[in-house]
C-alpha cells in the first residue's frame, strides 16, 4: 500500500515531525490534507525541484520577449500622446481660467457703468419733468 506524498518549497510540520523543503510529505491519512497542500503551494510557491517550477524559472521565450517589447513600445507611444494631450488641455484650461477672470472683471465694470447710467437717466427724467411742468 503506497501513500501519496508531495514536495513543497517550505518546511512542513505534521504532528511532531517536520519535513524540510523538497522532502516527501504524506498527504491524506497521517499527513496533511490536499487543501492544506494547495494552500502551502499558494503561499510559498511550487517546490523548486518540480518540472512546473523549472519551466517557470526558465522564464519567457525570446518570442514572448519580442511581443512584450512591441507592446511596451506601443504603450510608450500611447503614453507620450496622452502626456502631450494632457499638456495641451492643461494649457487650454489655464487660458480659459485667465479669460474667465478677465471677463468677470469686465462684467463688474459694466455693471458699475450701468448703475451710473441708470442714475443719470433718473436725473435727466427729473429735469424733463421740471421743464414740462406748467408755470
Amino acid at each position: 500500500m503506497s501513500k501519496k506524498t508531495e514536495q513543497f518549497n517550505a518546511t512542513v510540520k505534521v504532528g511532531k515531525k517536520s519535513y524540510a523543503p523538497g522532502e516527501p510529505v504524506p498527504v491524506g491519512t497521517g499527513g496533511i490534507t490536499a487543501e492544506e497542500g494547495e494552500n502551502i503551494r499558494k503561499n510559498f510557491g511550487a517546490w523548486a525541484g518540480s518540472p512546473d517550477a523549472k519551466a517557470a524559472a526558465a522564464g519567457p521565450s525570446s518570442v514572448d520577449l519580442e511581443k512584450l517589447r512591441e507592446k511596451l513600445e506601443k504603450l510608450s507611444a500611447e503614453n507620450d500622446k496622452l502626456v502631450a494631450d494632457n499638456d495641451r488641455l492643461t494649457a487650454e484650461r489655464d487660458s480659459a481660467i485667465g479669460d474667465r477672470s478677465t471677463l468677470l472683471k469686465q462684467n463688474e465694470q459694466l455693471e458699475s457703468d450701468n448703475a451710473t447710467l441708470a442714475d443719470e437717466v433718473t436725473k435727466l427724467q427729473a429735469e424733463i419733468e421740471k421743464l414740462k411742468a406748467p408755470k
